[in-house]
């Protein structure tokens, strides 16, 4: 008997075991004293790998889209990214060590156990989502027809860019709802073969926390990374 792994990248071992996650994201917005919600579905599969040229580590595979988050009363429209900005200026993942945090997982990724697969195996319910006080980016569009017309919502600045609404936070909910696919619906120019946000010029490249959102994000950030 001939029994191999297949190895997707370099540094990647073979399964050792694993645990998916379907999550409902719920974003939470207080104006004139009522809470509204919007929410999207999302799956995380987290995987376990041995004999990796690093010995023991992990993967993930995020599928799911942006949120979208149409607004009462005419105010417009947001979207919340699957990733968040770092204090360097990148774009970073967020559900995926987010969701081991809001349901009690300490460890990383790479060193998750048989104890925190069950755990997220048989999760259950809607909980604050909790990852150090990091959350998702907030993006806008003075255009939504006009990538490149797209804004960062900084914290602090909801109310200013939306008068009398007050951005409250997240919720993760356990769900066996389908992963929500819409966002192309809503952003046609996603599906552009070419990219359609600006870039420094060769040369004149700015440090990523110099850089507004429009010149460090790409049509791929809108998505998990196994929608893409």
């Amino acid at each position: 008997m001939f029994v191999a792994c297949l190895c997707g990248v370099p540094l990647a071992g073979c399964q050792d075991g694993g645990a998916t996650v379907r999550f409902r994201v719920i974003a939470k917005v207080l104006y004139n004293g009522s809470q509204y919600e919007a929410s999207t579905v999302m799956e995380c599969r987290y995987a376990r790998l041995k004999n990796s040229l690093v010995g023991m580590g992990g993967s993930t595979t995020l599928y799911g889209e942006a949120l979208i988050f149409d607004l009462p009363a005419g105010l417009g429209a947001f979207y919340l990214l699957p990733r968040w900005r770092g204090e360097e200026g990148s774009l970073n993942q967020v559900y995926e060590r987010g969701v081991l945090t809001t349901f009690g997982i300490k460890n990383s990724i790479g060193g998750l156990k048989d104890s925190d697969f069950e755990i997220l195996s048989n999760a259950r319910g809607r909980k604050v989502f909790n990852f150090f006080g990091h959350v998702p980016a907030i993006v806008v569009f003075q255009d939504e027809t006009e990538p490149k017309s797209i804004l960062e919502v900084g914290r602090g600045e909801f109310r200013k860019i939306f008068p009398g609404a007050e951005f409250i936070g997240l919720d993760i909910e356990i769900t066996t709802d389908p992963v929500t696919d819409r966002l192309t619906q809503r952003l046609p120019w996603l599906n552009a073969r070419e990219e359609v946000f600006d870039r420094d010029p060769p040369g004149r490249q700015r440090p990523y926390r110099e850089r507004p959102i429009g010149f460090v994000i790409t049509k791929s950030h809108f998505f998990g990374n196994g929608s893409r």
